[in-house]
């Protein structure tokens, strides 16, 4: 990754290159294209101009990069470059003025991201079924599908308004993307699984490009950006959450994030005076962060806590501007309006459509009056002539303030952000409710890689630079700092988390290869240069990627871990197509054919099955209680009636009469001591044997004679998934010698009556299935 930093600068550092430079530009001033031959320079010389960036290759020939660039370097001009004069383009703010390399460039680490997010296709198309990954994602593509069975078309918006309290107070704006643009391309479920597969890499892909465009805005540096883009890619929380197939909610959060991020930093650094806002800049970095505001309340129900850095850059920049002596209204104007405008859009579509909870629509809202508060007081505090540690204090008292007045004011809605805050800070079963450093693992270097050392510094670094001034370093660090926390609080955020480590990161990693005297020193802004990234040579290229390898390895190495623990594995779909199989077979339709098992992959089973993958609350509660159960009576009456088909798994349980071992490890038969089960057929085992699945059925009764108090054993051979498997179970005859024995399977029966030999009875399969009676004559 070599660089061009400008003549200017160039020359201003390597004054030796001038003569040669000239020489060059003489050339080049007469020739449209020159080879090496035509120049008066060794080879040497030559080398230092093209490493420097001042001749680039063109084809097979040489040119001078920029000629006006380096012409007025020589002539000992410079170019009045200030902030606000660089940023009138909202083509060159954005950097959407790519010239073939950048493109190239670009397109090469979209590539990366694309690949470490897609290399599973397998497992998500098999066979003709389009298997999300995770259990999460068949909620959403329950009501995707429930929305479009019961909406005309994308037109009919009216749908949305309907949407049950789940979704309404959840992720609708999530949910009502999805079945539109499923819509658009058909609406049929085949497209819906095909919209929810591809969703995240999307999502990914715009998170990257948005990355990229705020990486190069703050420090003027595309090699910046192209790196942050890389460390994005191989970020293993950011990527197995935006993998093919996880169609969870946090893939739709991370484009609102940084999209928000991206345009405040447009809307601050526009603006210098009151002559600024006359350009339209700064109010298209405003429209942007409505729309991102809005987007990211409606998306989900903790998108507030989202929103939270929007406050903080507010609040540190009219620090910035009192201890500068600047116009706090006047530099944040964009700011305030563009969240005024978002809170706006969210509480209008709260109020029409009946989006979010009233506290979450109006979070924006408050947000407003908030930084309306800030802002009065940095004017109040600069009018007379207060200093930025003042202003501080200030702001603290006001939000204790703000705070009590909401606790004892706002009581009810106090109430319910208590319980949100509750919420927050839960931890139990679930991953994603873990701290990023808990104790019990290191979830920090499995879900990070070292990009957080590599990051660390460089936000430390981003918190001096907006110290001085560097309203775009603020933006980054404000966003970087409160994911961080939030992240440190629960794993779930660290996806929101990864594109401003990443930016960090790729901060870092610049500056490391400057060190090593592999690329030219970062800019980090405020220089009036857009640092350019050219191909690198071979030798450049391969010390580039030992550095990058150094720094990467352990998150390429668990992106593909990561990723593999949320595929639905070959046993859960094989269990799950089975007993779709045998449902159809039989006739079993909702809730007959309802699947119980552990509650992480409910949804899994029971939507390839029947397609009610809404809640996975009942196998939650049951589930664990089944099969912990010593008393299969107890079992089977707490699940008859309810429970069409149960799913095993290799666990830690041991104890031979629970119904765990009596089902997974002897498929109900009859095992020592411990009896048999009358209620549970096989119809699955996969090939590892660490998943079973049984139909819960009424059982056939065989009943005979034999001695009085004797012992009966029925035995017979099943044949489950190639695997044949003997079942046998026993009873004793009573006083009159009658028995009966309850059995699962349909098959022939060997009956051993202790002391008068063996016969044979055949149990047919519909007398399993219809609970009936079978006599040994």
């Amino acid at each position: 990754m070599s660089d061009t930093p400008g003549a200017g600068a160039i020359l201003d550092d390597r004054p030796e290159l001038r003569s040669a430079t000239e020489a060059v530009l003489a050339v080049d001033d007469e020739q449209d294209g020159w080879t090496f031959d035509d120049i008066p320079l060794d080879s040497g010389q030559f080398g230092e101009l093209v490493s420097a960036g001042i001749v680039e290759k063109d084809g097979d020939e040489y040119r001078v990069a920029d000629p006006d660039a380096v012409r007025a370097a020589l002539d000992g001009e410079t170019v009045d470059t200030t902030e606000s004069e660089r940023t009138v383009s909202l083509s060159n703010t954005l950097d959407l003025n790519f010239n073939a390399r950048a493109t190239g460039l670009l397109t090469a680490a979209l590539a990366v991201v694309f690949l470490a997010r897609t290399y599973a296709i397998g497992s998500v198309y098999r066979g003709g079924d389009i298997v999300l990954s995770g259990n999460d994602p068949y909620y959403y593509r329950y009501h995707v599908e429930q929305i479009a069975a019961n909406a005309g078309s994308a037109a009919d918006l009216g749908t949305l308004s309907v949407l049950p309290n789940s979704v309404t107070h959840g992720e609708p704006l999530m949910v009502a993307t999805l079945w539109w643009v499923a819509s658009l391309l058909g609406g049929s479920k085949e497209v819906i699984g095909q919209v929810l597969a591809w969703y995240p890499v999307v999502s990914a892909l715009v998170t990257a490009v948005l990355l990229y465009l705020l990486a190069v805005r703050v420090s003027s540096d595309r090699r910046v950006g192209l790196a942050s883009v890389l460390f994005l890619a191989i970020i293993p929380g950011h990527t197995f959450r935006t993998s093919l197939g996880f169609a969870d909610h946090h893939a739709f959060d991370y484009p609102w994030l940084v999209l928000t991020a991206l345009a405040l930093v447009v809307a601050l650094t526009a603006v210098s005076d009151k002559e600024s806002l006359r350009r339209p800049l700064p109010w298209f970095g405003a429209v942007g962060i409505a729309v991102g505001i809005a987007g990211q309340v409606l998306a989900w129900e903790a998108g507030p806590l989202l929103v939270l850095p929007v406050g903080l850059v507010v609040l540190g920049q009219t620090l910035v501007d009192v201890a500068t002596d600047r116009s706090s209204l006047v530099k944040n104007a964009p700011v305030l309006a563009g969240v005024s405008l978002g809170a706006l859009l969210a509480w209008s579509v709260h109020a029409v459509v009946g989006w979010q909870t009233a506290l979450v629509a109006g979070t924006p809202a408050i947000l407003t009056v908030g930084i309306i508060v800030v802002i009065a007081t940095a004017e109040a505090a600069r009018r007379f002539g207060r200093t930025g540690r003042q202003l501080a204090a200030v702001d603290v008292g006001l939000g204790v303030v703000g705070l009590l007045v909401f606790r004892f004011g706002f009581t009810e809605q106090w109430g319910t952000f208590s319980n949100r805050l509750d919420t927050l800070f839960r931890s139990d079963a679930i991953a994603e409710t873990y701290g990023l450093f808990n104790t019990d693992g290191f979830g920090f270097l499995l879900l990070l890689g070292l990009t957080l050392f590599l990051g660390l510094p460089a936000m430390a670094w981003g918190i001096d630079l907006a110290r001085r001034d560097r309203s775009g370093w603020l933006v980054a660090s404000s966003y970087a700092g409160v994911l961080l926390a939030l992240a440190v609080i629960q794993v779930r955020f660290v996806g929101e988390l990864a594109p401003f480590l990443a930016l960090f990161a790729g901060l870092a990693f610049v500056w490391a290869a400057s060190w090593v005297d592999i690329a030219r020193p970062v800019l980090t802004a405020g220089d009036g240069d857009l640092r350019d990234a050219l191909v690198p040579d071979t030798r450049a290229l391969g010390s580039l990627f030992v550095l990058f390898l150094l720094f990467g390895a352990l998150g390429m190495v668990q992106v593909p871990v990561k990723t593999s623990q949320i595929l639905v594995d070959d046993g859960s779909y094989g269990a799950a197509t089975a007993i779709e199989t045998d449902a159809a077979e039989n006739g079993l339709e909702y809730p007959e054919n309802y699947v119980l098992s552990q509650w992480g992959q409910n949804r899994v089973y029971n939507y390839f099955v029947s397609g009610e993958s809404e809640s996975y609350g009942y196998a939650q509660q049951t589930y664990e209680r089944f099969v912990t159960s010593t008393d299969p009576d107890q079992a089977h009456s707490q699940i008859a009636g309810r429970v069409g088909y149960v799913v095993t798994t290799d666990t830690s349980l041991e104890e031979p009469t629970t119904m765990h071992v009596r089902l997974h490890q002897h498929f109900g038969s009859q095992s020592g001591d411990v009896s048999g089960l009358a209620h549970y057929r096989p119809v699955f085992v996969s090939e590892d044997r660490s998943y079973k699945a049984f139909a819960v059925v009424p059982g056939a009764t065989i009943q005979g004679t034999a001695a009085p108090n004797s012992t009966v054993s029925v035995e017979t051979t099943i044949t489950v998934s190639d695997s044949e498997i003997t079942y046998e179970r026993r009873t004793t005859a009573d006083q009159t010698g009658a028995f009966t024995v309850p059995v699962a399977n349909p098959g022939t029966y060997t009956v051993t009556t202790e002391g008068e030999g063996e016969t044979t009875v055949e149990v047919p399969e519909q007398t399993v299935y219809d609970g009936g009676n079978v006599t040994v004559e």
